[in-house]
């Protein structure tokens, strides 16, 4: 069985084959493996990094995607394109291909960005892990030939982390994330309040210690999921009365917890 340094030498020699590649960079440790690598295997003149930018994302998410670059690649340019995805009926509609509406549209832009600097290839983070998951964003990426160079190394997402340790990059151990629009329930469209709302519930539980949580909106309540070593933390009087207090000035409730964790 191939260590997860023998699987990234794999990489190297994967992204080695193209003369220029554009990564689509979230933030994320997967992305930021990812973009190391390419800047390694093709050099820094070689690989146009994009991030794609919308309501779909919290300001600390967007700040941090900034810092995560700004802290790794401070010789590099990262260009940002702004997507509308609001005026995306199919996607509003919010039914379980959600993903891949997003998904296709948010690449099929990036393309368009990265083909006017003459590159041909967009390589996304999905690692070997995400495969396992059947997410419908991949059937995007795959009817767009994005490549995924990590899963096709057979890289899992504890490997990405340790090597994202080994390389010293900023974000090894930053919590998974992911666009606020997955907290809504399927068919429930997705409006522009219901997301700053959860915007603002994350914000508050983050700023009581709860980091790596999530705040999803069904139509009769809001479930609140907190990492497992939380659980107890969330459910003591002082830090349950805040959170009930605030959820209620923003109209949202009633509160379920999962006891399941994060």
């Amino acid at each position: 069985m191939l260590s997860g340094e023998n699987k990234f030498d794999l990489l190297l020699l994967a992204l080695r084959q193209y003369r220029k590649v554009a990564i689509a960079f979230s933030g994320g440790v997967d992305s930021t493996l990812l973009l190391h690598a390419a800047m390694t295997a093709l050099g820094p003149e070689n690989v146009i990094t994009l991030h794609a930018r919308s309501i779909l994302n919290s300001a600390t998410s967007v700040a941090g995607s900034h810092e995560v670059f700004a802290k790794n690649f401070p010789q590099a340019a990262m260009r940002e394109i702004t997507l509308s995805p609001l005026s995306w009926q199919e996607f509003v509609a919010n039914d379980e291909n959600r993903c891949y509406y997003c998904k296709k549209r948010m690449y099929t832009a990036l393309q368009e960005s990265m083909a006017v600097a003459g590159c041909t290839t967009l390589a996304d983070g999905t690692n070997s892990d995400d495969q396992q998951d059947g997410r419908p964003g991949l059937r995007a990426v795959s009817e767009l030939q994005v490549i995924t160079p990590l899963a096709d190394a057979g890289l899992t997402k504890s490997e990405v982390r340790r090597l994202a340790k080994k390389f010293a990059l900023s974000n090894h151990d930053l919590h998974s994330n992911s666009c606020l629009a997955t907290r809504i329930s399927h068919n429930i469209p997705i409006v522009e309040k219901t997301l700053r709302v959860i915007e603002l519930a994350e914000h508050f539980l983050h700023n009581l210690g709860f980091l790596g949580c999530r705040v999803r909106v069904q139509r009769f309540c809001a479930i609140v999921e907190v990492q497992e070593k939380d659980l107890v933390a969330f459910v003591e009087q002082t830090n349950r009365a805040q959170v009930q207090a605030y959820f209620h000035s923003l109209c949202l409730g009633p509160i379920v917890l999962s006891l399941k964790g994060r």
